[in-house]
């Protein structure tokens, strides 16, 4: 039997998991059904490794799979780092005084710990106002470290957000573009502004990917619903947008699937990944 595609890249949060942040057995079983025809599946997200970790072990996934927006591929069976874009320290000291002219909490994301710095109000009001655990996982709560200084927290983060109002986060990145600094922005949810180096993009690190596995980008099915899935939805053959996807992500999509609480990357999986070719 001959499948359409080689492999099929899965955003994580608003995508493979529902908006109470679990894999679903319907989504689990689809995907386990598609690993068993031999096609292969990776995971691409915004988040740090460790919080990617525990789904990646669920669904024994062999692939490498990308984390923190495209800054850093892993793999599974080996445990070993295959790409790591760090942020240079004189890029990271211009986000950071423009955010703290701003009152915007800021966040710098390493695979393993993410460090934090600014108030416990605002980051218990941007919890609530926004519906978004910036902590993770209660599981990870350890990893998550609180920085007085975050400049001298001596890390190297692969990813920095800020999270404010969304049109004062608008107005931060509206100034570092003024800059040209070698960085990506781009939004995960609309008070999250994601910064990652201008070579760690989803798009990027899929197009790593391929090379190291030999695949046509033309026979990879991805599957999304933020902005920063716009950047690999512009390498692959196939777009699919989730139902609750943002509009952007929507408007570029060759399809849109049933919403995250609804399945929509198991049905993705079976109406498309899993159709034989004709």
């Amino acid at each position: 039997m001959a499948y359409p595609y080689d492999l099929v890249a899965i955003d994580v949060d608003g995508t493979l998991v529902n908006s109470e942040n679990r894999l679903t057995e319907g989504t689990k079983a689809a995907i386990l059904d598609v690993l068993a025809h031999n096609i292969g599946v990776t995971l691409v997200s915004g988040r740090a490794r460790l919080t990617m970790d525990p789904f990646v072990k669920e669904l024994a996934l062999t692939l490498p799979f990308i984390s923190s927006s495209g800054a850093h591929i892993i793999d599974p069976v080996s445990n070993k780092t295959l790409y790591y874009s760090a942020m240079p320290t004189e890029v990271l000291s211009v986000i950071v005084q423009y955010a703290r002219e701003a009152h915007a909490p800021i966040i710098f994301q390493e695979s393993d710990r993410i460090f934090y710095e600014g108030s416990e109000e605002e980051l218990h009001y941007l919890s609530e106002a926004y519906k978004i655990d910036i902590t993770v996982a209660d599981e990870f709560k350890a990893h998550f470290i609180r920085a007085d200084d975050i400049l001298h927290a001596h890390i190297e983060p692969v990813k920095v957000y800020m999270c404010q109002d969304p049109a004062i986060v608008q107005g931060i990145e509206a100034k570092l573009k003024q800059h040209h600094l070698p960085i990506y922005m781009t939004y995960s949810a609309p008070p999250y502004l994601e910064i990652t180096s201008i070579h760690a993009t989803k798009g990027e690190a899929i197009q790593r990917l391929a090379a190291q596995l030999n695949i046509d980008l033309k026979r990879i099915l991805a599957i999304g619903d933020s902005r920063n899935d716009l950047s690999m939805f512009e390498v692959v053959g196939k777009r699919v947008a989730m139902g609750n996807a943002v509009p952007e992500v929507k408007a570029v999509a060759d399809l849109i699937a049933p919403s995250n609480d609804q399945d929509g990357v198991a049905w993705t999986l079976r109406t498309i990944a899993l159709q034989e070719e004709q």
